[in-house]
């Protein structure tokens, strides 16, 4: 049985009419003004578009800042970012005035957020850069704000949240590692409840006073993966009560250990397992560009791959790339330790282990994760300095590739303590993913032939310390 530890302050203080709705106002305003700088400034010179990236206040702050920060956050807090996200009041102003059509069974399905985020990296990614190109990410932003719109207008209460949002589907798996979730206190409360204000239907296109917009029963929540944090339900459970109960609003934040939802072992469903396939390609892909010598390595076996088919251009070696990335590497990767299994005479199932295993995959993705966010945060610090002059970044861009101005790189000293925190954080994620497979290898009789299962944490988990202790080789020779 799960044990509650209430955040008392944060829960009485979201029973404000203010919170968490002024949040979502001011980052509206935050995500408009984005908006407007990301447009400002755009290239098709890929050496100048390398430098704008950085220079560019909307690019920097999105993919350098804003990107890392969700991703730390949800690893530690769930889905945080969910509570103050200006596109969650965008979809819900727009469901308010909609059609409330029923969803379609290919919506709840989950494929529609895989098939979004699969667009996203071969399309936005590879085919636009949007991460390095201010425009395209400016374009990225808009077209997430114009489907969450589309998907109010059509459908029911937060439809675009739970079931089109691929942000908030990847931040609700790294969820599963967070050490605090979304409960409610007493579950006898919600059983002689005869209100149930947090599910009623008068209240769910309330924009701040609302039940709950993605289909949950908090006295049932298990998990952190789905909630979007709204706190809806608990202005609801204070305000609108038949028979006063001193007891009430009864669902809140609660600290439930870090991972613990994670040693539950809810398998994964298929769309969910695929898209976090996709994700063990990207997350490798982040990993492996940030050092310049395995960033060269995979643009070399790219263009090797590509030079095999008759085929030219600019965008057929991004489409090699993307294959090879985001599809055979992680298939080839998750594949590995099932025929070790089955080679040694074990007998399980692929669907099984895909489904089961996928979960031990987790930490390990969300450590490398993590520590992408840790070296893009640290390393774009120098290029702040540069936006109150030039917040579009075109001409702190130009006076760069003019050698008018000297970025100086990290000192030997900040280098040495990245590495060894990332090390650490890798570290910690093969562990933590060696004893999710452990606990998932005692739930079957026992069988030497499922030592191979071990290979997820160490096979994937290895591709990533070993960059980083070649990197780190480096940095102690230049000391």
């Amino acid at each position: 049985m799960e044990r509650i530890y209430r955040l008392t302050f944060l829960n009485k203080a979201l029973e404000s009419a203010f919170l968490p709705v002024i949040l979502k106002i001011l980052s509206l305003v935050a995500f408009i003004l984005l908006l407007i700088v990301g447009f400002s400034a755009t290239s098709t010179d890929t050496a100048f578009l390398m430098q704008l990236r950085n220079t560019n206040a909307g690019n920097l702050i999105i993919w350098s800042y804003w990107w890392p920060l969700i991703i730390i956050l949800a690893i530690f807090f769930g889905r945080i970012w969910c509570m103050v996200c200006p596109v969650e009041i965008i979809t819900s102003v727009s469901s308010r005035i909609g059609l409330k059509r029923k969803r379609p069974a290919w919506l709840l399905s989950g494929w529609a957020i895989t098939t979004f985020y699969f667009l996203i990296l071969f399309v936005g990614i590879q085919g636009f850069a949007i991460h390095r190109n201010p425009t395209g990410m400016a374009g990225y932003l808009l077209i997430i704000a114009f489907v969450s719109v589309i998907a109010g207008l059509i459908w029911e209460k937060n439809t675009f949240c739970r079931y089109v949002c691929p942000v908030g589907y990847l931040l609700g798996i790294y969820a599963r590692l967070s050490m605090i979730g979304w409960r409610v206190k007493d579950k006898p409360i919600c059983a002689s409840c005869r209100d149930k204000p947090c599910i009623q239907k008068k209240y769910r296109y309330n924009l701040n006073y609302k039940s709950c917009g993605v289909d949950l029963y908090p006295a049932k929540i298990i998990g952190n993966s789905d909630c979007i944090l709204c706190a809806g339900c608990l202005k609801t459970c204070g305000r609108y009560q038949v028979e006063p109960n001193p007891n009430r609003p009864n669902t809140g934040f609660v600290v439930t250990g870090f991972a613990r939802e994670l040693f539950q072992l809810r398998p994964l469903r298929i769309p969910e397992m695929v898209f976090v396939m996709l994700l063990s390609g990207f997350v490798f892909s982040e990993i492996w560009t940030e050092w310049p010598v395995t960033a060269a390595f995979l643009q070399h076996i790219t263009l090797v791959i590509a030079g095999w088919f008759p085929f030219s251009g600019t965008y057929f070696p991004r489409f090699v790339y993307s294959v090879l990335i985001f599809l055979i590497l992680p298939a080839i990767l998750w594949l590995i330790p099932f025929l070790a299994v089955r080679s040694a005479g074990g007998i399980l199932k692929l669907k099984s282990y895909l489904l089961s295993y996928g979960v031990t995959f987790i930490p390990v993705i969300a450590a490398a994760h993590l520590a992408k966010a840790i070296l893009k945060t640290t390393s774009r610090v120098i290029y702040f300095s540069y936006l109150p002059d030039d917040l579009s970044g075109m001409s702190t861009a130009k006076r760069i590739l003019d050698n008018e101005i000297i970025l100086s790189g990290q000192p030997g000293s900040m280098s040495l303590t990245v590495w060894i925190l990332i090390f650490i954080v890798m570290l910690a994620g093969i562990l933590l993913s060696t004893l999710v497979v452990k606990k998932f290898n005692a739930l079957t009789p026992r069988s030497d032939a499922k030592l191979g299962l071990y290979l997820i944490p160490f096979l994937y988990g290895g591709i990533f310390m070993g960059m980083i202790i070649a990197w780190g080789w480096v940095i102690i020779q230049h000391l």
